[in-house]
């Protein structure tokens, strides 16, 4: 409960429509703005208590400014200049109270407090201006110190033991405040980051994702056996030229999330999909000597998920499934949009073996059934016309098994 409360404060300005950027400016500026008005009031009965009523009244008037803005600002949504009000205050003000007090000893270098300005426009305003108030703050420093031998003649101090507490306040205030900016920052940089990774992992191998931020180019490997399988959903122009766009989408949706679970299972490798081709290989980027099994295995589980899907949604979904073993190379081409891919014959072959096999079918080649006879169950299709490769003797995968466990 008390979670979802500070959500809801954070997030009282915020927009649907916010950008990323701007919901964490807005929330940043939720936490200032309340910071600010509680530790202004604060500071305002602690000058009272101590003697210095007028010294009170500037961190009060920054308490009553803030709670306005802060107002303000949960009505129209909009930070705009609100954010440039708060971080003038906090260049002013401090500056005011040190010279009310007596400079920096009698003040207990209050005017460090300025610092915030800089530290508050890194989260609420664009990089560009930082510069601008951490020049403000250096601006308040060199009057502060013009200043001081007016200051302290014009004014008397406080007690020693207060002063010396103030002191420790101030710096510690100050210094408490940073931490909580630079730790801000790097969360935020973390966060980046998972969100690169994570981003870079969902369209390359963890091994490429590697050496491609090691700056390696090319990323190219010969791989001198791999399986690979494509698969493609039968008649998917008629059936998407009859349902509507989204309909098409949760389809492919399912049956590609399903698909993908499998490949994670067994450890494999996707490659991409196309439309409704969806394309997997074993044997790279790492090599694997069970490559031509493991991709068998999971080709009869995706005949096993679509039949559930069918089952479960009233689909009549049918499947083309082609693979062929052999060597191959791997790697990135171009630089934006990449992804990684492979080529060779074994690719293409691949390929015809899926584009001329047969619905709900897994079709194989030749050096497939020679590897994998014996561990699972094949059925002779016989000789057939392959695009560039010419008569090809091809088997269809039953099941596992030499007796055929069928899906």
């Amino acid at each position: 409960m008390s979670a979802i409360l500070v959500r809801r404060v954070l997030e009282i300005g915020c927009l649907p429509s916010d950008t990323d950027q701007e919901r964490v400016r807005k929330q940043v500026f939720v936490v200032i703005g309340l910071g600010a008005g509680v530790a202004g009031a604060a500071w305002a009965v602690m000058y009272a208590a101590l003697g210095r009523p007028l010294a009170g009244l500037i961190p009060l008037v920054v308490s009553i400014a803030v709670g306005a803005a802060f107002v303000r600002f949960v009505v129209t949504k909009r930070l705009g200049i609100l954010a440039l009000l708060v971080l003038g205050l906090m260049v002013i003000l401090p500056l005011l109270l040190q010279l009310s007090l007596g400079g920096f000893v009698y003040a207990s270098a209050v005017v460090v407090w300025a610092f915030a300005a800089p530290l508050g426009s890194l989260l609420l305003r664009p990089a560009r201006e930082t510069p601008i108030w951490l020049a403000a703050f250096f601006g308040d420093l060199a009057i502060a110190a013009v200043l001081d031998s007016a200051a302290k003649q014009s004014a008397s101090p406080l007690a020693p033991l207060a002063i010396n507490v103030l002191f420790s306040l101030n710096i510690a205030g100050i210094g408490t405040l940073t931490f909580i900016a630079l730790l801000f920052f790097r969360s935020q940089r973390e966060a980046a980051e998972m969100r690169s990774e994570k981003l870079l992992l969902n369209v390359l191998p963890a091994s490429i994702a590697v050496r491609l931020k090691r700056g390696e180019e090319p990323i190219a490997d010969h791989h001198d056996e791999i399986s690979v399988l494509f698969a493609d959903l039968a008649e998917f122009t008629v059936r998407s030229a009859q349902e509507s766009p989204a309909e098409t989408v949760a389809v492919l949706n399912e049956v590609f999330s399903a698909f993908d679970e499998l490949v994670h299972l067994y450890g494999l490798e996707k490659i991409r999909t196309i439309g409704d081709s969806y394309m997997v290989a074993a044997g790279a980027p790492a090599a694997r000597p069970d490559h031509a099994y493991a991709i068998c295995a999971m080709a009869l589980d995706m005949q096993r998920e679509v039949k559930r899907l069918n089952a479960e949604r009233d689909w009549n979904l049918s499947f083309r499934i082609g693979i062929n073993c052999g060597p191959a190379v791997a790697g990135i081409v171009g630089r934006e949009k990449f992804h990684y891919d492979l080529w060779g014959d074994t690719v293409n072959i691949a390929s015809r073996m899926e584009s001329h096999g047969l619905p709900d079918q897994i079709q194989v080649t030749e050096g497939v059934y020679e590897r994998l006879n014996g561990e699972f169950t094949f059925e002779r299709r016989g000789v057939i016309e392959v695009k560039g490769k010419g008569p090809t003797l091809t088997y269809l995968l039953i099941g596992r098994g030499r007796d055929g466990v069928p899906v």
